[in-house]
């Protein structure tokens, strides 16, 4: 008998060895054609017909053999969503190919998931969780998908790379992604768009150039706009080229808002035209905030969880599959199959409940794993707590009490902590005073803030004018300013026997003075550009009058409408006497939060009031 056993076994063992690995077949010609013009919408942004061709390519593939094809339409259907439409329902459509792979146990379905929210990641700014997804996503297609063309996944690592600036890593990348077998025209034109940005931001002027022909070339042969990139490089050859004007022209055409904003600021930049280049600037920062709103982080960290708790789900389950896979290979060997069934029987049993205690095991470290992030969460929250207090510390809560001029401040961040910032000094008879506002919102806004704040305080020990205290803290703020923070700033001080003001406005809100808007030298901000030199300004004889001193969150504060608080409902309020200065500041405060009424707060809110006797 048990001779018998092992020969069926053998024959089992043969059957598994002959059986060769399936593969997708070549696409139908109308799928082919129907898949082509989706790809040749996507990359001409025409939104509605590539949304309805990628739908028919959806149907007509599902509930087909064709599953590459299916989850290949749903990922760049998602990722077109995310970036062009609404960012929340690209994550939702993201989530739903990894809730279709799930189900249908698909690891081609898993892999397209894994590169979608790569690409989602990346396109949010979250450059480190992105390549860690694309590194995934390039496992699960080498080990599942061996066809498959893994040109996406190296331009996935492309941006990364770009965006710590290691434009040789990005280089590499573009030439692996065009060294693929299969590689799309959209995906060639994309990867030369990468060379072309290596290359300008490595000041090669001429290896920009050649890789620009390239791409045009491509462009021609292929037709559509560029790729991903769109227009985007087409400016860059206009900044190449140093046509600024052309570049602004070229600005226009771009879809994505974060390059337009981004791009015109840079411009702006080389102009020379520092009031335009901060709008810009402080426009590009909105952006990325409304990019990584929390609904659509929250999403993505939910998808992300979900991930990682079903790739070790199918660590194990590949080995169930694998055995199983041993019984329907040789099906019709019935004989065999009792027979080895027999025989194995006690051993899959014991096996199972092996399997079993190692997926539970599995899901348990998962559990204890969000146990850990949830009390790490809330350890955080702590800290940021204990920050806000420390920060509020910072400020001023203090105010004096004197004859010759009634002064008071206040700030509420929009989160735990803030980037704006006030502050004051009494030296002798001069009162020093400033407001700010730093870019940015959170954690790295209020560091930069408590920065400022800080060497504020050591500059008026010196008695400097305000505009030299501005020069002295731009030079500081700018060397070494990678991440391109800045902060607008009103500095004053004020001769409190003469009441002569001095003041230096960086970039601010003009502040209003007896409710009018003052007419103010339009400075740049502080930190963005070294070589700037601040002008000065200065008001003969404050006596007598009313200084208001604000940051944006003020004005451009937004209800449940999106309508925004404006500029002439604060000048209506500072027209009429509010009383002193602490009453004036807590009626302007009061009426703005009744303005925003339900909204989530947009941004600090942050004001000092001087009247002078």
């Amino acid at each position: 008998m048990r001779k018998i056993i092992c020969f069926f076994v053998t024959i089992l063992l043969l059957c598994i060895g002959a059986t060769r690995s399936w593969a997708e077949e070549t696409l139908p010609p109308k799928l082919q054609k129907l898949t082509n013009e989706a790809y040749r919408y996507y990359s001409a942004r025409e939104t509605d017909k590539f949304f309805e061709a990628v739908k028919k390519v959806k149907e007509s593939t599902e509930f087909s053999s064709y599953q590459e094809t299916f989850y290949r339409a749903c990922s760049y259907e998602a990722i077109y969503m995310f970036e062009y439409v609404d960012r929340t329902k690209g994550v939702t459509l993201a989530h739903e190919i990894f809730h279709h792979a799930k189900a249908n146990g698909s690891n081609v379905g898993m892999y397209f998931a894994t590169f979608s929210l790569g690409t989602i990641r990346e396109q949010s700014g979250n450059m480190g969780l992105a390549e860690k997804s694309f590194l995934q996503a390039l496992k699960l297609k080498e080990k599942y998908l061996p066809n498959e063309s893994a040109a996406p996944c190296y331009l996935g690592l492309c941006e990364t790379a770009l965006h710590r600036k290691a434009y040789e890593e990005v280089k590499e990348n573009a030439r692996k992604a065009l060294e693929e077998p299969g590689i799309i025209p959209m995906n060639q034109i994309t990867a030369w768009s990468y060379k072309c940005l290596a290359r300008y931001n490595q000041g090669d002027s001429l290896g920009f150039e050649e890789a620009y022909k390239e791409r045009a070339q491509l462009i021609a042969q292929y037709g559509g706009q560029g790729g991903l990139f769109g227009e985007l490089i087409n400016v860059y050859q206009a900044k190449n080229r140093k046509q600024w004007q052309l570049a602004l022209q070229r600005t226009e055409k771009l879809i994505h808002q974060q390059n337009k904003c981004a791009q015109k600021a840079s411009i702006y930049e080389h102009m020379g035209d520092w009031k335009q280049a901060l709008y810009w600037q402080k426009r590009t920062r909105a952006v990325i905030d409304s990019i990584q709103a929390s609904e659509a982080r929250s999403q993505m960290n939910e998808f992300d969880t979900e991930l990682s708790i079903t790739y070790a789900e199918n660590e194990v389950k590949e080995k169930e599959l694998a055995n199983e896979h041993l019984l329907l290979t040789a099906g019709g060997i019935i004989a065999a199959i009792i027979i080895a069934f027999l025989a194995i029987y006690g051993y899959r049993s014991n096996m199972h409940t092996k399997r079993m205690k190692s997926v539970n095991s599995e899901l348990q470290q998962a559990y204890n794993k969000l146990e850990e992030t949830t009390k790490a969460k809330e350890r955080i929250e702590s800290e940021l707590r204990i920050a806000r207090e420390i920060q509020k510390r910072m400020l001023p809560r203090v105010f004096p009490r004197r004859r010759d001029v009634d002064l008071y401040a206040m700030m509420t961040p929009a989160k735990e902590v803030g980037g704006d910032l006030y502050g004051y000094a009494f030296i002798d008879n001069l009162l020093y005073f400033c407001v700010g506002d730093v870019s940015g919102k959170g954690v790295p806004a209020a560091l930069f803030m408590a920065e400022v704040t800080r060497m504020f305080r050591t500059l008026v020990d010196g008695k400097l004018t305000p505009n030299t205290i501005a020069n002295r803290l731009n030079h500081a703020l700018a060397e070494d300013n990678d991440q391109g923070m800045f902060v607008t700033m009103f500095i004053g001080l004020i001769d409190l026997k003469t009441g002569h003001m001095e003041y230096c406005n960086a970039g601010h809100n003009p502040p209003l003075l007896d409710g009018e808007y003052m007419k103010i030298e339009a400075n740049a901000p502080i930190g963005l550009w070294p070589e700037l030199d601040f002008e000065g300004e200065e008001i003969d004889d404050m006596h007598g009058k009313t200084l208001f001193v604000y940051t944006d969150g003020i004005n451009e504060a937004e209800n449940i409408y999106k309508e925004q608080f404006g500029d002439e409902r604060l000048q209506a309020l500072l027209r009429h006497d509010l009383g002193d200065a602490r009453q004036t500041s807590e009626t302007i405060h009061k009426a703005v939060q009744d303005f925003v009424g339900e909204a989530e707060p947009s941004d600090d809110l942050t004001k000092m009031c001087i009247k002078m006797k």
